[in-house]
């Protein structure tokens, strides 16, 4: 969960680099894309492809659903508010996902979420927005303004990726998680791409020049390609109200990141906030080894 927590929080910086040269929607699609065929190669090279066959058509039907949540709608909300709000705050909305994964586990999953697992949440949910807003933030009128329509598109992100985790849990109790995710990736990337190829088009993606590709062959690797198979893996093994949990270190990832890459800087509130959201995931990960002995 460390791993798929920094992979998407690469995300975030390279892809608001890249929305500054190309649309969202060319990000969204041709992300998808790399990420599918790396995974598809993947398969095929060692022999799981074949897998595939036990999958009942039900089951390979609702794995094309999963791709509509999970990369469809996902990749172009998360795209588009990176486009219009700061990779950091972008980082910080989409975690909220985690509160969402917490309450839908309970219909949908029947899970039970005790008074540690709250408390974990509360914890990290303080330490994102310390993290994140550690250098104050303004709602107003502005270029010192946050975009209230980049901040919708992040929560709305969170959602879709919640029900796409859920629902996704659910189907992994019999079933590989890795054929699910490439069912999945297969379908959100043929829509995504078909969306794309009749509105936008590719031709931007050229004129962008090699720099830009890079960037987009390095998101599909590892934000999709790596992130998503271990993120299923990780589903099926753990209670999907305790995996969600780690989702907290992607935005002090991407906050580090941005410092690196984008030249950002945050205050002290910062450590503050880390320190909260690893204590949420270390009081989480115990409550998860406390019930299974």
């Amino acid at each position: 969960m460390i791993i798929v927590s920094f992979f998407w929080a690469i995300g975030h910086p390279l892809g608001r680099i890249a929305t500054q040269t190309i649309h969202p929607l060319q990000i969204a699609a041709l992300t998808l894309a790399i990420g599918f065929i790396a995974v598809a190669i993947f398969l095929l090279v060692t022999g799981k492809f074949k897998k595939i066959k036990q999958l009942s058509s039900r089951h390979i039907w609702i794995s094309f659903g999963l791709g509509v949540f999970g990369f469809f709608f996902y990749q172009i909300l998360t795209f588009s508010a990176l486009s219009k709000i700061p990779a950091s705050i972008n980082a910080v909305l989409i975690s909220s996902n985690v509160i969402f994964i917490a309450i839908l586990a309970v219909p949908i999953l029947k899970e039970k979420i005790g008074k540690n697992i709250i408390i974990s949440i509360v914890l990290a949910v303080i330490g994102v927005v310390l993290v994140t807003f550690n250098q104050g933030f303004s709602l107003g009128a502005g270029s010192s303004g946050i975009d209230l329509w980049g901040c919708l598109d992040s929560l709305l992100a969170a959602l879709s990726f919640a029900l796409y985790s859920v629902i996704g849990k659910k189907l992994l109790t019999n079933n590989d998680p890795l054929i699910v995710a490439a069912l999945a990736l297969f379908s959100g990337a043929v829509l995504l791409n078909l969306l794309t190829g009749f509105t936008v088009g590719y031709s931007q993606v050229i004129e962008a020049g090699w720099p830009t590709i890079g960037i987009l062959v390095l998101l599909g690797l590892t934000m999709i390609g790596i992130a998503y198979p271990l993120w299923f893996t990780c589903l099926k093994k753990m209670p999907a109200s305790h995996v969600s949990v780690y989702i907290y270190l992607t935005p002090v990832f991407a906050v580090i990141l941005s410092l690196i890459i984008l030249k950002e800087s945050f205050s002290w509130l910062f450590w503050v906030g880390a320190a909260l959201i690893l204590a949420g995931i270390i009081i989480a990960n115990r409550m998860e080894k406390a019930s299974r002995n």
